[in-house]
């Protein structure tokens, strides 16, 4: 009986100190948070191929006090971790039920997707962050979009003078037509010939096509000359004004075909319908579609709290020493009694 007593009155006593170290009122840690951010494009910007970004997050601390906050703001590439541009800004102290605004600058080029990352570190360790994707619309000439919509290629060939000259002189010649009323911009061909036997580019180079006049349209012509007795690809990529409206590729073939050596010692010819010895026609290219005119900005994600993760209450640690001494004087007097 006295035993069965004293197991119980453990017990007991156990269960009143875990009790009292599970319910223990836990002190609250103060820690910072990002309660939002805004991305602000400013009105007014000119022309050019980049453009200001305005970040605006708004910092709250809560339940405590928190000191020695650093703010950093980050553009990388979307989907990368290659940071672009980026501004460190030290805070200070925040004070909870008071949110601070901060807006930090960054000049970003245009005609790109980019992840915009907002971090809060404190006392050198990094509490939360999270980040927002943004497009930015090429800015480079207002009127831009009259690259997509009014110039179109109706004929687009590859020509020769002397199919067995070598070198060999090919004319591409394309037919634009400008469907608006005014005249167009700056036109330009880029021009890419890759010898296909070899794989070394053979032509590279950028040729001034002039203007196209309101409702018209022109015939434009651009020659290269290359070894004769390969087969090429021919890109080209059409251009107003620094924007690309059309492209297209088509393949040449000028090396003769295989020969054979036939019975009695004749020569003859392995006929392949597949393969021309003249130039021909490239694909008459489709204009380019146009992207988005305007910034698009995505939902702000927070990717990692600044919350503090759950601790033990203090008494729980108390009732584990508890515990311990407990079994430990129930072992020595097991030990005095054997």
């Amino acid at each position: 009986m006295r035993r069965l007593f004293g197991a119980a009155a453990v017990v007991v006593l156990l269960s009143l100190v875990l009790a009292a170290g599970c319910t223990s009122p836990q002190p609250q840690v103060g820690y910072v948070t990002i309660r939002s951010m805004d991305i602000s494009i400013p009105d007014g910007q000119p022309p050019s191929n980049v453009t200001t970004v305005v970040v605006i997050p708004y910092l709250d601390a809560v339940y405590a006090d928190v000191g020695s906050i650093d703010l950093q703001v980050s553009a990388k590439e979307a989907g990368t971790d290659i940071v672009v541009a980026e501004t460190v800004l030290p805070i200070g102290n925040l004070t909870p039920g008071k949110t601070i605004k901060e807006e930090v600058s960054l000049v970003l080029e245009n005609s790109r997707r980019y992840d915009i990352w907002v971090k809060v570190w404190q006392g050198g360790r990094m509490r939360e962050s999270g980040s927002v994707n943004v497009y930015l619309p090429d800015r480079t000439v207002i009127e831009r979009r009259l690259a997509y919509s009014l110039l179109s290629v109706t004929a687009l060939d590859v020509m020769t003078p002397d199919l067995a000259a070598d070198p060999i002189t090919l004319d591409i010649v394309t037919t634009i037509t400008n469907g608006g009323r005014a005249s167009s911009g700056d036109l330009a061909m880029d021009v890419r010939v890759v010898n296909l036997q070899t794989g070394i580019t053979a032509v590279r180079e950028s040729r001034p096509l002039g203007t196209i006049t309101g409702e018209r349209a022109a015939e434009k012509q651009v020659r290269v000359t290359v070894p004769n007795g390969y087969d090429y690809e021919i890109s080209i990529r059409l251009v107003e004004g620094g924007a690309a409206f059309a492209t297209s590729t088509g393949r040449i073939t000028l090396a003769p075909p295989p020969q054979v050596v036939l019975a009695g010692g004749q020569s003859g010819v392995v006929l392949d319908s597949a393969r021309s010895k003249s130039p021909v026609s490239l694909p008459v290219p489709t204009s380019t579609p146009a992207g988005p005119s305007s910034a698009e900005v995505g939902q702000f994600k927070v990717q990692s709290s600044g919350a503090p993760t759950p601790t033990q209450a203090p008494g729980f640690s108390v009732a584990l020493a508890v515990v311990g001494l407990l079994g430990a004087g129930a072992a020595m007097r097991a030990r005095r009694r054997r």
